[in-house]
């Protein structure tokens, strides 16, 4: 076989262990995400070395722990006529790349506009809310929200990989990079800051406020939107992931399935959502409002009764899927000491916060927040 066709069977073979087509796999998707544990790299380990007669060992899943990695891996043992541990020694696992000094070395231009202002103007409004998006990238979905009022402008920031998810391998913190000159832009000198999101938009919100009173900039309020902590919540399983898009329970709306666009720029998401792991900020730092938005219900009424195919001891799979209490801080006050806490609780479930007529019981949160109830 060629070293193409050998790598497209041994994604076949990976691909059994965890239902996926060879062609689904995505070059920056981690063992971890795509949910092959140990057990299961050691029985693909065993079955490639058996139907491709190369070794493989299940540390080699461990040294080359993503899809892009393990195939240049498999290219060198084909190359080699053998496994490179007979040869020039075992490649070195792969490193994180230092991020660049500038955020954008190596980004494509996006293919939207960062920012959208959505209501009022930054140059004449009281108040600027910057509203950062979910793991669909899109910004411009709280375009939904009924008017705040005349003194208050929203802007929502869309993800520069919006639409070209393919080109998404920015950390968390290197996605803040990418915004804040944008957000600095609309932005009056001097006026403090008003800054939220929506699920993964409240992870960049947490860390465009760091770099914002790192540069001695007042973020005064943070607006964190059924944004369920890093320190306590794991990220979206892949497997949930599928499940949900199977079922049309992620970002449907109506009788419609998500389109294919906002399911890729999600699997972008959750993938950098893994290995963020957020630090405090100091005390000093710290906004002196943080307002809690929780939705109650879950995305579905009984998990067994609808068919889903999920791991339920996983913290962040019940967060989506089951009614809730009235949470409250839920561990973000461990990076937000200090500060004012309040929680209100609007209608709908976690992927229905933008859509009507929920966007209204957000909206109204959002006025009394604002105090242009």
């Amino acid at each position: 076989m060629s070293p193409d066709d050998t790598i497209h069977r041994a994604f076949e073979i990976i691909g059994e262990a965890i239902s996926l087509e060879p062609d689904d796999f995505q070059d920056n998707e981690t063992w971890k995400f795509l949910g092959l544990g140990v057990n299961l790299q050691a029985a693909s380990a065993s079955d490639l070395s058996r139907q491709l007669e190369y070794k493989i060992t299940a540390e080699d899943f461990q040294k080359h722990p993503d899809v892009g990695s393990f195939k240049s891996f498999l290219r060198q043992i084909v190359a080699g006529g053998g496994s490179p541990a007979a040869t020039n020694g075992a490649p070195a696992a792969k490193a994180p790349l230092p991020e660049p000094e500038n955020p954008w070395e190596g980004v494509p231009k996006p293919k939207v506009p960062l920012s959208v202002v959505l209501q009022g103007k930054p140059e004449t409004a009281q108040t600027t809310v910057f509203l950062f998006p979910d793991g669909s990238g899109a910004g411009t979905s709280y375009n939904t929200l009924p008017r705040m009022g005349p003194n208050v402008c929203l802007v929502g920031l869309n993800s520069p990989f919006l639409r070209s998810a393919e080109h998404f391998n920015c950390s968390i913190e290197r996605m803040a990079r990418l915004w804040v000159d944008e957000v600095r832009k609309l932005q009056p000198k001097g006026k403090p800051y008003v800054l939220g999101g929506w699920s993964a938009g409240g992870y960049y919100s947490y860390e465009v406020t760091r770099l914002l009173t790192a540069a001695g900039e007042n973020v005064e309020r943070l607006i964190l939107i059924d944004s369920p902590c890093r320190l306590y919540y794991e990220a979206l399983p892949s497997q949930v992931v599928a499940e949900l898009t199977r079922k049309g329970l992620m970002g449907a709306s109506g009788e419609r399935k998500a389109p294919e666009w906002l399911v890729q720029h999600f699997t972008s998401t959750v993938i950098s959502v893994e290995s963020y792991h957020p630090v405090p900020l100091p005390k000093e730092k710290v906004p002196k409002y943080v307002d809690f938005v929780w939705v109650r219900e879950g995305l579905v009424k009984s998990v067994p009764e609808s068919g889903l195919q999920v791991d339920m001891n996983v913290k962040v799979t019940r967060f989506l899927l089951e009614p809730r209490p009235q949470l409250k801080t839920e561990h973000w006050e461990k990076l937000l000491p200090g500060a004012q806490y309040k929680f209100d609780y609007m209608t709908g479930n976690h992927f229905q916060i933008t859509q009507p007529p929920h966007s209204d019981s957000l909206a109204r949160i959002l006025k009394k927040t604002l105090g242009c109830a």
